[in-house]
């Protein structure tokens, strides 16, 4: 796992210096660069914003948002939100499409946990039974006193006992 998280890593730092040398030696001008690296930024924010609707359509089908975590829903459309006015205020395309459809992405998977929410089966204690003690005597007979049994003029028996846990 660790490896194939390695080479994932290896492989984005090598198309981002890609990019980068592609940019800097292909377009000589800052709005030729601009364009180029907006462009990719609008493909991949689109493509970051829309990857958890890949579940919508199981969430539809068995009318359960079991799948789809609340918190990632609710983070992307505040996220969204922030991003959006910043660019509008900035006036940048490039930031305003993936945000502005990131928001909208986001309002549906809100949408469709508000419509399948109360639907969802919530989780049962899968009937855990803890385990019992029971103790069992190994040995009951009582052994031979001696000098240091007595105690306070009393004989004290040696009972041994084991305890075993079952299931």
């Amino acid at each position: 796992n660790k490896k194939k998280m390695g080479v994932v890593l290896a492989a984005e730092a090598l198309f981002m210096a890609a990019v980068a040398l592609g940019v800097l030696l292909g377009a000589h001008t800052h709005q030729r660069r601009s364009l180029i690296v907006g462009i990719l930024c609008v493909i991949f924010g689109t493509i970051m914003y829309s990857s958890p609707l890949t579940i919508m359509s199981q969430v539809v089908k068995t009318k359960s948002v079991e799948y789809m975590p609340l918190l990632l829903s609710v983070v992307s459309f505040l996220n969204g939100i922030c991003w959006t006015s910043y660019a509008l205020i900035r006036f940048d395309i490039f930031i305003t499409i993936p945000n502005g459809l990131g928001v909208l992405f986001a309002a549906v998977q809100l949408i469709l946990y508000v419509i399948y929410y109360r639907t969802t089966p919530k989780k049962q204690d899968k009937n855990l039974e803890l385990p019992t003690i029971t103790p069992v005597a190994k040995d009951t007979s009582v052994a031979p006193t001696s000098k240091d049994d007595n105690v306070n003029g009393s004989t004290a028996s040696h009972v041994t006992t084991d305890i075993t846990i079952q299931p």
